[in-house]
């Protein structure tokens, strides 16, 4: 008879032999490309593989799939009950190098708020969702002060957002795109798709647009790759080895990067050295910037996401949530995404390239460029692996 995860633990529970969890998986159910896969392909059956038939366990290992700068997955959770959880921000996963006012970190926290609100809209279940119950945390307080308070309640009408449909898709997709711009039709599309939204979503489709503000990320992207600071952080989230990246489960890969095949075992073989002296080599950043460049020239159409007014930790949440509803709707119309957002974030060099852009699009004094992606077509598919939801409990 086959030895489940569920008969395992009730076995080893009897015979008073029962080993910590962390450890159980580590030694006895090692996580495999195949597990990221069944994750992101149906996250509530993985959930149920797991074990786990409580739908609020279901919501938070569906959750722990948004998407998230570096795969750094900074979220710490505590189940207060069946109906209730604290989500915290995790201040050892913070990236002040390149995030040094937490803008991205605080979208990421909105991201992982928005799909467990949709997957508990799956699983028949309205939501409240209240902001810093505790009052904002700081960098050095998110331990204590959480983000958010998450409750469900089963629900009283029958109306759903099918958004969800987009989870087993949905992904960082950071290949080289083909095919046409994308259509005035394909956009207006996704709008509706993505349903209501907190702030503004600002599309380029036009070719000569594009033309014009492309250079600026080319150029933002090989300033952040030449600044030592971010070129390091980078090194020290990259996985290389298959062992590496299934064990900490986490970081940049170049798997996801958009690299198969002969290219991703030349690359492997002879170019990425995680050495410093290497990795900070010219010719290590040349390749950097060059596959850079490949993938930015290759866009189909860009979005911004655009407020306007108070530029703090709520709106940036909020802008997460925005975020993480128009990629799922994208993934529903098998249209490719990926952020890039070198030319926006929180230190001077970066901020450089952000006046040149607000310029460009028109934007007033007070509005604020939040993030920006790129959309086309492509079949390259790669699932980032999550760690264990044990490692996210408190």
């Amino acid at each position: 008879m086959k030895l489940t995860r569920k008969r395992f633990l009730w076995n080893s529970f009897a015979s008073g032999a029962l080993v910590s969890l962390s450890t159980l998986q580590t030694n006895l159910y090692a996580y495999t490309a195949e597990d990221s896969q069944n994750h992101r392909k149906d996250p509530l059956g993985y959930a149920e593989s797991l074990g786990f038939s409580k739908p609020l366990d279901q919501i938070l290992i569906t959750a722990l799939l948004a998407p998230n700068s570096h795969n750094s997955q900074p979220w710490k959770i505590k189940r207060v009950s069946d109906s209730e959880f604290l989500l915290f921000g995790d201040s050892e996963k913070q990236l002040p190098e390149i995030d040094s006012r937490n803008r991205q970190f605080f979208h990421t926290q909105g991201a992982f708020l928005e799909l467990a609100h949709l997957t508990a809209d799956k699983l028949m279940f309205d939501t409240k969702i209240t902001y810093f119950p505790k009052g904002k945390p700081s960098p050095k307080t998110f331990h204590l002060n959480p983000v958010a308070k998450f409750e469900i309640f089963p629900k009283t009408k029958c109306v759903h957002d099918f958004l969800f449909a987009g989870v087993p898709n949905r992904r960082m997709n950071r290949a080289v795109y083909s095919g046409d711009i994308l259509t005035k039709e394909e956009i207006e599309d996704l709008k509706m798709l993505t349903g209501p939204i907190r702030h503004q979503l600002l599309f380029i489709n036009d070719p000569k647009k594009l033309e014009s503000i492309l250079p600026i990320l080319d150029s933002a992207f090989a300033m952040e790759t030449n600044r030592t600071s971010s070129n390091e952080l980078n090194r020290k989230w990259f996985r290389v080895s298959k062992e590496d990246i299934y064990n900490k489960r986490d970081g940049l890969t170049l798997e996801g990067n958009g690299l198969s095949g002969i290219k991703l075992w030349f690359a492997k073989t002879f170019f990425v050295d995680l050495s410093k002296e290497a990795w900070h080599s010219e010719s290590s950043k040349e390749a950097g910037i060059q596959m850079f460049q490949n993938q930015v020239y290759s866009s189909k159409a860009l979005v911004f996401f655009i407020t306007e007014g108070s530029d703090e930790e709520r709106t940036w949440i909020e802008t997460g949530r925005d975020f993480m509803r128009l990629t799922l709707a994208c993934a529903v119309r098998n249209i490719a995404f990926h952020t890039m957002n070198q030319s926006v974030e929180d230190y001077p060099e970066s901020r450089a390239f952000t006046e040149p852009l607000k310029t460009l699009l028109g934007l007033k004094p007070k509005e604020q460029i939040q993030l920006i992606a790129r959309m086309g077509r492509s079949s390259y598919d790669y699932d980032s692996p999550r760690r264990e939801i044990q490692s996210f409990l408190i």
